[in-house]
């Protein structure tokens, strides 16, 4: 099949769209409100058993610094790393800065769970 580079009719243009799985918890991040306009991404909200993300057979877990605190001092982070253990391919991201944690904390906390 060939395409005309030239025409303006931009129907005649194969994309694949890259697709990505959102677990419906992280709806309302910003995340998904940045990628959800991407034309070349196919956004799909579902609830997912493990994570927060799948992309390509990935999935990753995100944590923002004070949600990786807290998650961690109510023993959830511990939880969702045993279920993690399970997957072939994942992955944990931890946005944020140790400093800007709310609480005063020993940063050597933060530093030993990584």
């Amino acid at each position: 099949m060939l395409h005309n580079i030239f025409s303006k009719n931009k129907k005649n243009k194969i994309k694949n769209k890259s697709k990505i799985i959102i677990d419906i918890h992280e709806k309302n991040s910003l995340v998904p409100a940045e990628l959800i306009n991407n034309p070349n991404l196919e956004i799909i909200f579902k609830h997912l058993l493990v994570g927060d993300y799948l992309i390509n057979n990935i999935i990753i877990e995100r944590k923002e610094i004070n949600d990786f605190y807290s998650s961690l001092i109510s023993k959830r982070l511990d939880k969702q790393i045993i279920n993690l253990k399970k997957i072939k391919n994942k992955l944990i991201l931890i946005e944020g800065e140790i400093k800007n944690i709310k609480r005063k904390i020993n940063p050597n906390i933060i530093y030993g769970k990584i």
